[in-house]
């Protein structure tokens, strides 16, 4: 009997862990976002949780990106989310197979190359 009961807590907590969502930590700076390239898993839940290092501001723009992802929660305005210098902003969603351009839309700081990828295979 104990035996089934540890059972059926190890299939418990495995379904759990594969239900929750993958958490991708990017960093932003001046200039450029860490890792350039984000890859997620198509339909798989994720949390972005987005953190500025530096100590303006910087955002994290991804128009197309955000209106083809389903369960988009955070504060997430015409596809770009504002962080804050020296602040960190969470971004909950379920991505879209594709190819999307990331930048910070910022007075000049795509020029100065503040740009980025995100791949969902």
């Amino acid at each position: 009997m104990r035996a089934f009961a540890l059972a059926a807590l190890w299939l418990a907590t495995t379904s759990l862990a594969q239900d929750a969502p993958a958490r991708v930590e990017v960093r932003l700076s001046s200039f450029d976002f860490t890792p350039s390239t984000i890859r997620l898993a198509a339909g798989r839940p994720v949390v972005l949780h987005l953190v500025n290092e530096g100590r303006g501001g910087h955002n994290f723009s991804a128009p197309e990106f955000f209106a083809s992802a389903r369960n988009v929660t955070g504060p997430i305005r015409d596809g770009t989310v504002e962080v804050a210098g020296r602040q960190s902003v969470e971004v909950r969603l379920t991505p879209a197979r594709g190819s999307y351009r990331l930048r910070c839309t910022h007075t000049l700081h795509t020029t100065f190359g503040m740009t980025g990828e995100i791949v969902v295979e």
